[in-house]
């Protein structure tokens, strides 16, 4: 592969109960030149007030969450 493009979630055709639930995701991030990703299956895809909305819960300890916190914004990925 080599690069990435965006999928829009109304073309996500799989489960994400199946997918974040048995499966797992990567969550990434990069702030100030670093980057880093974690694997999780937490987490939820729905749509609210209008928008298509994911959400992620990440431990305060873990390295990535500063890295969104201070970014502001993260990526999914998922592996078929």
């Amino acid at each position: 592969m080599t690069e990435f493009h965006e999928i829009s979630s109304k073309d996500f055709i799989v489960s994400p109960f199946y997918t974040i639930g048995q499966q797992w995701m990567l969550v990434a991030a990069e702030n100030g030149g670093i980057t880093n990703a974690l694997t999780a299956s937490w987490g939820g895809l729905g749509h609210m007030w209008n928008k298509d909305v994911a959400y992620i819960v990440i431990r305060p300890q873990r390295f990535t969450k500063p890295l969104i916190d201070q970014s502001g914004h993260f990526s999914l990925s998922f592996f078929f």
